[in-house]
């Protein structure tokens, strides 16, 4: 069974990349697409 899901983490530090949270979160399972979105 294929589950899509989508995942909104705020507060996270001007320091924190895609490729380092993709692999932070990657340890519960795979993730497919990550965006960090500043303003």
């Amino acid at each position: 069974m294929s589950q899509n899901s989508k995942l909104y983490v705020g507060n996270l530090s001007f320091n924190t990349t895609e490729e380092t949270l993709k692999e932070t979160f990657e340890e519960h399972g795979t993730v497919n697409d990550v965006k960090i979105i500043t303003d």
